[in-house]
C-alpha cells in the first residue's frame, strides 16, 4: 500500500463520513443516551468510539507507538461516564467531533511519506505497517456505522441512503 492509493481511498472515506454525519443528524439530543442492551454502547459512546479512534491511532503513528494505555482509550476514553467527553451533549457537538476527528486522520495521512506507511507500528493487537492503521479506521468506521443504521431504526427514525454520496456535509 502505498500514500496514493490510500489517499484515494480516504477520497472515498471522506463521502462515507459525510454519509454519517447526516446520519448522526437524524438522531436527536435525547437519542444520544439510547442504548438497546445495558452492556452495548449508547449512541453517543458509538459515535466517540468511531472517530476517537481516529485521534488515538493518529497519535500513536505519530508517536511511534501504540500502548496497551493508548488502546485502552480507543476503547474507554471515549466511552460511558467519562469526563473529557461530558461536554459534548449535542448532536451538533458530536458532530463538530467527529469532523475535527476526520480532519485529524487525514492530516496524518497528509503528512506520511511511503517509507513511514511501511514502518511498522507495535500495538497490543499486533505489529502492522502503519498504513494497516488508516485501514483499520476505514474498516472500524464501516462496521460501527453499521451499528447506527440499526440504532437509528430501533429509535424511530430514518437513516439516509446508505450510498448517497451528492448530499454529503463533509
Amino acid at each position: 500500500m502505498n500514500k496514493q492509493a490510500l489517499q484515494n481511498q480516504y477520497g472515498f472515506f471522506k463521502l462515507v463520513h459525510g454519509v454519517t454525519l447526516r446520519l448522526i443528524g437524524v438522531f436527536s439530543d435525547e437519542d444520544l443516551s439510547y442504548r438497546p442492551r445495558p452492556e452495548m454502547r449508547s449512541v453517543h459512546e458509538l459515535i466517540l468510539h468511531m472517530y476517537g479512534m481516529m485521534r488515538i491511532f493518529s497519535e500513536a503513528m505519530h508517536q511511534g507507538k501504540l500502548t496497551a494505555e493508548m488502546e485502552y482509550q480507543v476503547l474507554h476514553k471515549f466511552g460511558r461516564d467519562n469526563e473529557s467527553v461530558s461536554g459534548l451533549k449535542t448532536i451538533t457537538e458530536v458532530q463538530d467531533f467527529a469532523r475535527e476527528s476526520f480532519k485529524i486522520i487525514n492530516e496524518a495521512l497528509a503528512g506520511m511519506t511511503n517509507e513511514k506507511l511501511l514502518k511498522l507500528l507495535g500495538s497490543p493487537f499486533g505489529t502492522f505497517p502503519m498504513w494497516q492503521y488508516f485501514i483499520f479506521c476505514y474498516l472500524e468506521h464501516w462496521h460501527h456505522r453499521g451499528q447506527l443504521y440499526t440504532y437509528a431504526r430501533l429509535v424511530g427514525k430514518e437513516p439516509p441512503y446508505l450510498f448517497d454520496y451528492e448530499n454529503s456535509p463533509a
